[in-house]
């Protein structure tokens, strides 16, 4: 392990894993192609440079959400990633779902709300990723520092 400090500079989800990029906690020049174009989904990249990884899975009774999935948007959210950046909006939302009713998942534009719900944003620390997935019962599945 390494003493250096981290804060989480992009994301991938994969239904209810994903994958948190990390970076220096004094970088604050990272960047990735087209990230001041809307909607991130269909235009941004992976941040450069990124090597530095961590991944939580999360159990069926966790909804996962980010903007790209939600149905409210129409198949394009009104975010950059330059707004994740600049903390307008978290990169994800993390819901706990009744235990019979997994299936009925919440979509984020309905979830941004909720003062229960994870949100986790650009700039987060790893210190603050791991306290947030810890609640909602996120497993490391791996990492690369």
């Amino acid at each position: 392990m390494t003493n250096k400090q981290y804060k989480v500079i992009d994301f991938e989800k994969r239904g209810n894993v994903v994958r948190f990029y990390l970076g220096n906690i004094d970088d604050n020049d990272y960047w990735g192609d087209d990230w001041d174009d809307r909607p991130y989904e269909h235009n941004a990249g992976t941040v450069y440079g990124a090597s530095e990884y961590v991944e939580y899975g999360f159990p069926l009774t966790v909804a996962v959400n980010e903007p790209a999935d939600d149905w409210h948007y129409n198949g394009n959210s009104p975010y950059s990633k330059e707004d994740f950046k600049n903390q307008k909006a978290p990169c994800i939302i993390l819901t706990k779902l009744q235990e019979d009713r997994y299936w009925d998942e919440p979509c984020y534009s309905i979830e941004l709300g909720n003062k229960e719900s994870g949100k986790i944003y650009f700039n987060d620390t790893l210190s603050d990723l791991y306290n947030i997935t810890k609640e909602f019962n996120g497993i490391s599945t791996g990492y690369k520092f």
